[in-house]
């Protein structure tokens, strides 16, 4: 005889689901990396309700049905006070056998991703049961009092134990609410953020609810035609809908993926017209068609720094006209066509005869950061040449899948210009240098990887800047962490301001080759994958100075806030440097100087960052001028 299976808010499992999602809600609001909107906070409590509510019904699933084969109670109702009795049971042992894997696969310093997932898996089975528990007792009490509520007692118990968590968490939150208490950046509407996120987690949840009521099909289906009842066969049903959706979402991001790339090549107001110097790609004689640029190659080629503008700037002649060279992504198929055009064009433009010769490799959709090349050919007077092969054309965290065509076809360019500079006399070479943010950092850092410093020595690359470098760079780790025999420390250096540099001792400071830069508060630096599955290093005492005292890890809830202050590190206004996020403009001309040794004066970096300031103030006037005599207004 088949199991009957309660459906709707009195069943186990969404009870269960009901007092953990509740539980959940508070933390969500903790300080973070970043303020966040309330609709960023609708968003975070949505998706982790949603998601420990999905989880913790599965769970709960997964114990009824093992209880179940095991003392072979099929024919009991939930409503039986015997089969309640026993799944508590199960329950407690589920807390048990939580409790005790955690103690096993305890965090440890560099784990593999899979002892991490281990770890959680016991998290979450502990978690569940102690939720299934809290289901249990609440059924025991409106048993025994004759609840007529419409709510199961989940809802009010979780909600109580969910006021005394948020009383807890504001007790923990004095001391940075004293710090932050006059930032009106994270003051957000908690009642507007709350509806927002119980609109959020309405949707997730009826995704949820569908999927339930597919898992209950799906286990009905298997049990008719399997050994075993369908509250057995009910986790597998829950695993196929979540298949199911999982093939959905992949399918959408396609379909964003081709849209993000469609709008990428499409022209931009104000710069429809071929730049007019012989000396940047897309402009005269040039062998990479303008029309073959995305937006981003496009504003790279145009805003180079003409010879008048350094002038007014720098109060001196200009040496040179800057030169660039940019190779897209649509301009030709493959990466060696691509690399060939590249070395082209460097041979066209004479850009080997320049003093200063920059390797770039752009964000995930092509951007260069116009701040550190203007500041470049300001610095050296035009006397410089600046290299960007394209290698995605989507947001960098869209574009992680085009990591290794980037490492790639960096690497196959350097070799080659390595060729080339070797062949010509040391006083005919430019000196090399390298520079990359956020995605560009790692696909220029991972070229080196397990090679250390003395990789990038080998290839000529006498300096290197890279700023907002993400957390999973490999290179990064390699170099700064531990002893290895290729790499020199004393070259590197690893940097949150300006000021960090100008604190070191000049024997130290003389010796930087290669500098990161990453702000304590910028998310790019913090995310990845394992934080599903390990408290990060950040969280953990001392931490970094932008990272908030009260802040706790947990699993999934972290995963989804850093995503979120990752989104949020990039907000940016024209003109207004701060050092803030994966902001970097306020002291980035300074760290050109001193990274790449163009030893100017402090008279001298003063009217750099003054014309900074202004080039990217009126570079936005110019844009929105444009835009408006496009809509026609």
């Amino acid at each position: 005889m088949g199991a009957v299976i309660e459906t709707g808010l009195a069943s186990r499992a969404e009870q269960a689901g009901i007092f953990i999602a509740a539980v959940a809600v508070p933390r969500s609001f903790q300080r973070t990396l970043m303020p966040r909107s309330a609709l960023d906070q609708g968003l975070v409590t949505g998706i982790l309700v949603a998601g420990n509510y999905a989880t913790a019904a599965f769970l709960q699933d997964v114990i009824e049905a093992a209880s179940e084969r095991v003392v072979g109670t099929a024919a009991y109702r939930e409503s039986d006070a015997r089969w309640r009795r026993i799944t508590a049971v199960a329950d407690v042992v589920a807390i048990g056998t939580g409790l005790a894997v955690q103690s096993v696969f305890h965090q440890r310093r560099g784990e593999r991703l899979w002892h991490g997932a281990l770890r959680t898996s016991g998290w979450y089975c502990s978690a569940g049961g102690f939720a299934g528990l809290a289901a249990a007792v609440s059924q025991e009490v409106a048993a025994a009092s004759r609840w007529k509520f419409p709510l199961p007692l989940a809802v009010p118990l979780g909600a109580t134990l969910s006021a005394t968590l948020e009383y807890q968490r504001r007790r923990r939150y004095a001391a940075d609410d004293a710090l932050l208490e006059q930032d009106e950046r994270w003051h957000v509407p908690a009642v507007k953020a709350l509806a927002m996120g119980g609109l959020v987690a309405a949707g997730l949840v009826g995704v949820a609810a569908a999927q339930s009521g597919v898992a209950t099909a799906v286990g009905a289906g298997l049990s008719a035609i399997f050994p075993g009842t369908s509250r057995q066969w009910r986790p597998v049903g829950r695993l196929v809908s979540v298949g199911a959706l999982g093939a959905g979402v992949t399918a959408g991001m396609q379909s964003v993926y081709h849209r993000v790339e469609t709008g990428a090549g499409r022209p931009e107001p104000g710069f429809e017209q071929a730049p007019p110097s012989p000396l940047v790609s897309g402009g005269p004689g040039s062998v990479v068609p303008y029309e073959s640029l995305t937006l981003q190659g496009r504003r790279q080629v145009l805003t180079y720094l003409r010879p008048e503008w350094i002038e007014e700037a720098m109060g001196e002649p200009a040496h040179a006209t800057p030169i660039r060279v940019y190779v897209g992504l649509d301009t030709a198929p493959t990466d060696d066509e691509r690399v060939a055009l590249a070395l082209e064009e460097i041979d066209r433009t004479g850009a080997l005869d320049r003093g200063l010769l920059v390797l770039v490799s752009p964000t995930g959709t092509g951007y260069v950061n116009h701040t550190a090349m203007q500041a470049i050919e300001l610095l050296t007077l035009g006397d410089c040449a600046a290299v960007t092969m394209q290698y995605s054309k989507r947001p960098s965290p869209l574009s992680l899948d085009r990591i290794d065509e980037g490492r790639i076809q960096n690497r196959k360019l350097w070799l080659a210009l390595h060729e080339r500079l070797y062949e010509r006399p040391p006083e005919r070479r430019p000196r090399v240098v390298l520079f990359g943010e956020s995605l560009g950092a790692l696909t220029s850092q991972d070229v080196f990887l397990h090679e250390g410093t003395t990789g990038l020595r080998m290839l000529g690359i006498e300096r290197a800047l890279w700023i907002g470098t993400p957390y999973f760079s490999k290179w990064k780790e390699q170099v700064l962490r531990g002893s290895r025999w290729n790499v020199d420390h004393r070259l590197v250096g690893r940097f949150n301001a300006f000021s960090d540099v100008e604190a070191l001792d000049d024997d130290a400071r003389k010796s930087l080759r290669y500098v990161l830069v990453n702000h304590h508060n910028d998310a790019v630096g913090y995310f990845g994958a394992d934080l599903l599955v390990a408290a990060p290093e950040w969280l953990q005492d001392p931490r970094p100075s932008g990272v908030p005292h009260a802040q706790r890890y947990t699993p999934l809830l972290t995963f989804v806030q850093t995503l979120v202050d990752m989104k949020n590190s990039m907000n940016v206004v024209p003109g207004q440097f701060v050092a803030r996020g994966h902001d970097y403009r306020a002291d980035l001309g300074r760290f050109v100087n001193e990274v790449y040794g163009l030893n100017a004066t402090e008279q001298q970096m003063e009217r750099v960052e003054q014309a900074l300031r202004g080039f990217e103030t009126r570079l936005a006037g110019y844009i929105e001028r444009a835009k408006a005599v496009r809509a026609g207004t």
